[in-house]
């Protein structure tokens, strides 16, 4: 459950995970906790007290970690969260609609513990996390690669959910009404056609 956006001002007209963003801020996180470990072990090895060195270190890490951080914009940081959060809802109620036990916590990994958008679920993935899955038949498999290569083919999204025909029952032979056929116009030129019942 990867989020996608666009942000034509700073990213131009191509999709972005806005868990890019995270997972950099998670970065940074790890690299300024790993900075800081260093130069307070360092300092301390030097003889300096633990106050003293942790004092220290903390000047030492904002110094190196403020140019970076300045570049963060924290209303799109805020916006992506909620682009997060809306997936991670979707992702909570499918699975809540399958009575899935745990599908708060399985809402939750599907959209922060994956590394990156392209990173595969595949069959096995999705039953070792515990999702509800089936085979499908290759039947149904096959249309369905067929419809995809078709759109990706022609540069047509496939974003988003399809949704049900509510209501309607499949047409039987007797129901199905008979289309026009269309056939020339006489006297049109151009090959002009009409479409007759």
């Amino acid at each position: 459950m990867d989020a996608q956006l666009r942000d034509e001002l700073d990213k131009g007209f191509n999709y972005f995970s806005p868990l890019d963003e995270f997972k950099s801020m998670e970065f940074m996180k790890e690299y300024a906790t790993g900075i800081l470990d260093y130069f307070g072990h360092a300092l301390a090895e030097r003889g300096m007290s633990v106050k003293q060195a942790l004092h220290e270190s903390i000047a030492g890490v904002v110094g190196i970690m403020n140019p970076l951080y300045s570049h963060i914009d924290p209303s799109k940081v805020g916006s992506y969260r909620r682009a997060l959060s809306e997936g991670e809802e979707y992702a909570r109620r499918l699975l809540e609609s399958t009575k899935h036990p745990n599908a708060e916590e399985l809402a939750e990994h599907l959209v922060w513990d994956y590394p990156a958008h392209d990173f595969v679920i595949d069959y096995q993935e999705a039953e070792a996390i515990g999702l509800p899955v089936q085979r499908m038949p290759i039947t149904h498999e096959k249309m369905l690669i067929n419809s995809l290569t078709g759109l990706m083919n022609n540069d047509i999204p496939f974003m988003g959910f399809a949704k049900p025909a509510i209501g309607k029952k499949p047409a039987t032979k007797s129901s199905r009404r008979k289309l026009p056929v269309p056939v020339e116009t006489p006297g049109t030129g151009n090959g002009a056609r009409r479409a007759s019942a």
